[in-house]
């Protein structure tokens, strides 16, 4: 798996946390969300980590692009992030 993507939290118009983190980016089909939300909904995503990252609210950038944070799974190595497409300023 390949984290070719950079990543950034956003909360409330200030940088959450200034690091920028290495995250492997998936679009997520039909199948996918109806079997994790329920439910389907254009530009969702899903953002895997190397390391536990311990967000569960808030914005996150990456490579330019915002995303709104939906939900998220952790275990004991790793994180997966959900987040759909935001067009609203941050």
């Amino acid at each position: 798996m390949r984290y070719n993507k950079r990543l950034q939290f956003i909360d409330d118009k200030l940088v959450k946390q200034p690091d920028i983190y290495p995250v492997n980016v998936t679009s997520m089909g039909i199948k996918s969300q109806n079997l994790v939300f329920g439910s389907f909904q254009q530009g969702r995503i899903a953002v895997r980590f190397q390391n536990k990252v311990n967000v569960r609210s808030g914005y996150m950038v990456i490579d330019g692009d915002n995303f709104k944070i939906e939900s998220s799974t952790y275990n004991d190595r790793s994180s997966t992030i959900y987040g759909v497409e935001y067009r609203g300023r941050l």
